[in-house]
Order: structure tokens, then sequence, then C-alpha cells
């Protein structure tokens, strides 16, 4: 053979090397549909088969998802950021890091031409966990299926600690609650919308908790915790990192929230010499109730910051930002003076304010506890009736403020009970505009049966925007900056109010 057919020869080879090669990859790498139960269109998402089976290619599934990569060249690792958690990976590791837990993928995440492919327990682990849903994959379809996931009340322990015990609930994900004592021996919880798994351990008793009994409905989780006559009071916090509802309940007798001893004066309006300018028909008027002041200093951070303190700042800035939101603005208190819990609720009746705002800072005897809340008055039952047909009163929610007894309350809990609707969605619009501008963990919103909401004639609400307990949010929360956004976040929320409530009189 001369040379120019051994140089044809060697073409051809060529050729057909590289349509095998060609082949091959075509043969490789597939695309496949990314599903959604939320409405939103299918992606598509190239898939390859591997040594350790099917993987994904992570630049499509971040467009998928809505996520954005970071890559460091420097140690070679790559970032994805969706829904407000980090996973981290690196090429040939079997692990990766959803914020700081660390997940096995049980395959290692591969780089080839330049791009990360994800294993199939990266799918259904770490991003599924970030985005809340379950991932499935149907390889004859060439389909992954995410499905929104219920949150779950997914464990139950009681730790005895102190002068009481706390009744640890663990949780999937954050959520909505509820809770209320009818009677003076239980403690009721209502998770919405949540569910329960297909076993659950029971927990021991204790001293002051004598049994948990868990129930799920369409409506969502109820527990039902019984008390033993040694305990006195209950207080709730909502926590993340992991998600947990705690429920502490204390030993002795503590005094409920105060309550206001007033007329219902919500319309009555100022006379011809007043200084208040008279509202109209739509929602104006915003009475901001900065928690705590003068001899009543309220919580106190690890560094001597103390809440009478930080309320003060920050409803002087919820003020002028509300202002330049177009609202009246007044505070029930504008110095470091104490002002009893009857008297804030009726300077807000009197002003006929549309709007309550209380702020105020969290505290807990753990120093992990951290976020921001709102809560709405929750009537501990179905006022009279209810509380008629238990034969009793309920066990005292402990706020950690001295007060008149609860007996006190019960007259005049029907001002806010014909405006709980409007305080619950004050308190969602409220939550949603913190939770999209504030680095803080968002705890929800609850329900509570809190004596100064009780008494107030117009939707009214509380937050708590931090909490001092915490050594980085006892930072925070000393930063006049910060206490700026989180005003103009509040501010956003009552505008939103405003807006979907005044649209709705229409």
């Amino acid at each position: 053979m001369n040379a120019r057919g051994r140089a044809a020869c060697l073409t051809f080879f060529l050729l057909a090397v590289v349509a095998v090669m060609c082949w091959s990859r075509a043969a490789l790498a597939q695309v496949a549909r990314f599903e959604f139960d939320d409405g939103r269109r299918p992606a598509r998402v190239a898939t390859r088969r591997g040594d350790w089976g099917t993987y994904f290619n992570l630049s499509d599934v971040a467009l998928a998802v809505d996520g954005i990569r970071y890559w460091t060249p420097t140690n070679d690792k790559m970032t994805l950021s969706v829904a407000d958690h980090l996973i981290r990976m690196s090429r040939d590791s079997r692990f990766a890091a959803l914020d700081s837990e660390i997940v096995n993928l049980k395959a290692p995440i591969v780089l080839r031409e330049g791009e990360y492919w994800v294993p199939h327990g990266f799918m259904t682990g770490p991003l599924a966990e970030a985005l809340n849903v379950s991932v499935e994959w149907e390889p004859r379809e060439q389909a992954l299926r995410a499905a929104a996931l219920r949150p779950a009340v997914e464990s139950l322990s009681l730790k005895p600690t102190g002068d009481g015990t706390i009744v640890e609930l663990g949780l999937t994900s954050g959520i909505d609650f509820t809770a209320r004592s009818r009677t003076r021996s239980t403690i009721e919880l209502m998770f919405p919308g949540a569910r329960l798994p297909d076993s659950l351990a029971v927990a021991q008793s204790t001293d002051h908790v004598s049994g948990v009994v868990l129930e799920e409905s369409a409506e969502g989780v109820r527990a039902e915790i019984a008390v033993t006559g040694r305990a006195g009071s209950y207080e709730v916090e909502l926590l993340h990192d992991p998600h947990r509802l705690e429920v502490l309940v204390r030993g002795g007798y503590e005094r409920a929230a105060p309550s206001p001893r007033l007329r219902d004066v919500k319309h009555l309006a100022p006379g011809a010499g007043g200084v208040l300018d008279l509202p109209g028909l739509g929602t104006e008027t915003v009475m901001i109730d900065p928690g705590h002041g003068g001899s009543d200093s309220g919580s106190r951070g690890r560094s001597g910051l103390e809440e009478k303190d930080v309320t003060l700042s920050l409803a002087r800035e919820l003020s002028r930002a509300l202002q330049r939101e177009g609202f009246y603005a007044f505070m029930t208190r504008s110095s470091d003076s104490f002002i009893p819990q009857d008297r804030r609720a009726e300077i807000a009746n009197l002003a006929v304010a549309d709007i309550f705002v209380s702020v105020q800072c969290g505290a807990w005897y753990s120093g992990w506890a951290s976020g921001f809340s709102v809560c709405y008055y929750d009537p501990p039952a179905s006022v009279g009736r209810a509380r008629s047909e238990s034969g009793g009163r309920g066990l005292p929610r402990s706020n950690g403020e001295r007060s008149d007894p609860i007996t006190e309350q019960l007259r005049w809990e029907r001002l806010q009970e014909s405006h709980i609707g409007e305080s619950r969605a004050l308190a969602r619009a409220i939550s949603v505009s913190m939770g999209d501008a504030l680095p803080l963990n968002n705890r929800g919103v609850a329900g509570r049966t809190l004596g100064l909401l009780a008494a107030c004639g117009m939707p009214a609400v509380q937050v708590e925007v931090g909490y001092l307990t915490n050594r980085d949010e006892e930072a925070l929360l000393s930063d006049e900056g910060f206490l700026r956004d989180v005003a103009r976040a509040i501010a956003d929320g009552v505008a939103a109010y405003r807006a979907a409530s005044d649209d709705g009189r229409r």
C-alpha cells in the first residue's frame, strides 16, 4: 500500500474513532425532566451513567431550583446556594455539607469536561432537604419528581431541668403553632398542616408532666400535654438548628400577664382641643409599644445590653419608617419610663389606633435560641363557654413580667376577639417582610395568650426581634443600622397589610 493509501486508511480510522466517541458520549449523556408539584414548568437536566449509577449535571440542577453556584478554584470546591441553604461539595468526595450537617451521598461527586456531576444521593438527600421536598428518580421515564413535604412532628422527649420540665417536640422544619391552656391540668398545642410519622417513641413522665398525647387530623397535629399538680406555669419557644418546639413547664405559681381595666373605648375620638388628628376610614394610625421601660428593664444580654433600651431605639426607628409610608405613628412611651401594661393598651384604644405593634426581644434559658417571631392573640378558650365547660382555668402562660391574676384578664378578652383574624393577617404580613429582609432565623407566626394584646380593640401583634441571650444577636441588636433594617421590614409588612385590608373594604 502506497503512502496515499496509508494516509487514507489512517484518516478513516481517526474519523471512526471520533464517531464512536461522539456516539458513546451521546449514549452516555441524556436529558431528564425535573418535575415539580407546585405548577412550575418542568426543567431539563442532563444525566449520564457512571460507575456508581445515575449522575445529574449540577449546572442544570441549579437552574431548575433557582440556585446559585460558587466555585473556589484554590481548593476546587463547589457551593450551591438554594432556598436559604448552602450545600458545599468537592469532586471525588462521597460527602456533602448541608449548612453545618455532613451528608453521606454514597457515591462520589465527579468532574467531567469542566462540569460537576452529582449522584442520585445528592438529589434525594441534601438538595431535597434544602428544598423541603421529596425527590424521586424514575429511570424508565427519565424523570425527577419533587413533591412538597408537609412539616412533621418527628420526635418527642421530656427533659427535667431546674424547677421544671422541658417538653421537646422535634420538627422537620419551621412551622406556625398555637399554644393554650384550657384547664389547670393540660396544655394544648396545634401545628396547622403538620403530620406525624408512622411511629413515635412515647416519652416518660416527670414530676411536672404526666404524659403527652399526639393526634393527627386533616387540620394538622394536635398535642395535649398533661401536667401534674406541681406545675404552675409554662413558656413556649420555637427553635431551629435543629427545628424543634420547647415547652418549659415550671413548678410553682406565676401570675399571668396584666390585663387593662378599661372600658371599650375603641370608637371614642378626641375632642376639638385634642392633639391627635382624627383618622379616616382606612388604616392610618399605628400605635407602637416599646416593651418594658424604667424600673422594668426586661431581659439583659451577656454584655449588659438591656431590652428596654433596644425596644425604645427600635420604636423610634419604626415610627420614622411608618411616617415615611404615610402612617400616623405614636408611641406608648418615648423615654425610659415605666408604663403599666394596662395603660399601654388604654393609650392605643384612646388614640383610636388602627394597628397596635409591640416590640420585644426574646430570651431563653439556652444561648442557642435565636431568630424573630410575630405573635397575635389566641384566646385560651372560646371565652366564657369553653371555660365554663372545662370547669376551671388553664395553666398561666409565663412571660417573665409581674402581673395581676389571670381572672382580671378574662374580663377584657373580648376586646381583641373580634380582631383575631385581622391580627393573624397582620402578623403574617410582618413575618414575611422580616423574613425577606433580615439575616435572622424566621421562627414564624404564633398565636399566644398575651394579656396586653387581649385588651387592644384593633389588630394587634407582638414582634420579638431577636434574642438578647444569644451573643450574635445581642451584637446585632446593639447596632443602629440593623435596628433601622428591622424597622423598615416591620413598616413594609404593616404597609402590605394596609394595602390588602383597605382593598378588601372597597
